[in-house]
């Protein structure tokens, strides 16, 4: 698989993380688990398939959308594109999303959807021009400027709080926020369902679940009770399977055979049947 990232600059650095181009076999082929960042994505290749990693006979369902978000994503699934992939990734911060799209984050959770349903049909209109561009950096400055244009029309006041709260979220208790914040908790629930798809424990249960597969990825020779933030073993290992279906143990072992992972841990560039075979006793 080949990457190519890209920076924006100016108004956008503050909303987006980075652009990303995928594309060669295998591009975003694999096993993914749970995030929490949403993802546009501009697909200029093959479509792509999603299914259930752990079911017997799992149902296989297409993604014929040209243009679409990926939100926040508490369900492990496989994914898979069989023909030649090539796509572009925005990158949104924690909590943008919906100052690009006409929508609550909370509407994208566990799904993907289409442009047609959060934006307007100029996108499909640079998705034309990024066909039609012979270097990617080229695409990266169309998609810079549209995403800029758009952020131009928007109402803005609202990014301080939300970068503010992106940051408390990650280490400061509910109460807390909401005593800085001048809230209630009803408020500030409403407030992390539209603009981070889900409550704030919600929120920080996904977020310390990624930092432990970062860390486990990244310090793969290490003890795991040396890498993880849980108050016990028995909690660390109850709530790491039951947020990807396997064991801490069998990700290290999975990080240690394919150091790759360290670059994206919670997504694992591997068939389901490899996959399936490398966990299974």
């Amino acid at each position: 698989m080949n990457i190519v990232s890209y920076f924006p600059k100016g108004i956008l650095k503050d909303l987006v993380d980075s652009f990303l181009f995928l594309s060669g076999p295998g591009a975003a082929t694999g096993i993914a688990f749970q995030r929490m960042h949403q993802v546009i994505i501009i697909n200029m290749g093959g479509n792509y398939t999603v299914s259930d990693i752990y079911a017997k006979d799992p149902v296989i369902k297409e993604c014929t959308d040209t243009i679409w978000i990926n939100g926040k994503q508490e369900i492990p699934f496989m994914l898979d594109n069989r023909g030649e992939a090539a796509m572009y990734a925005i990158g949104i911060k924690l909590g943008m999303l919906p100052f690009f799209a006409d929508l609550p984050a909370i509407e994208t959770n566990d799904i993907t959807v289409g442009a047609e349903h959060w934006t307007s049909k100029a996108i499909f209109h640079l998705r034309e021009q990024l066909m039609d561009c012979a270097e990617v950096r080229d695409g990266f400055l169309l998609i810079e400027a549209y995403l800029t244009r758009l952020l131009m029309k928007r109402d803005l006041a609202a990014v301080e709080k939300i970068r503010w709260l992106d940051k408390a979220i990650r280490n400061v208790t509910v109460e807390e926020i909401c005593r800085s914040l001048g809230v209630t908790r009803k408020r500030l629930r409403s407030d992390a369902q539209y603009y981070f798809g889900g409550s704030v424990k919600n929120i920080q249960g996904i977020i310390r679940f990624n930092r432990t597969l970062a860390d486990i990825a990244k310090n793969a020779h290490h003890t795991l009770s040396s890498v993880h933030e849980y108050y016990d073993q028995s909690h660390f290992i109850n709530d790491f399977k039951a947020r990807c279906g396997i064991t801490p143990l069998q990700f290290k072992k999975l990080c240690l055979m394919h150091p790759a992972i360290k670059v994206t841990p919670n997504f694992i560039s591997m068939q389901r049947e490899t996959f399936l075979q490398f966990i299974s006793p």
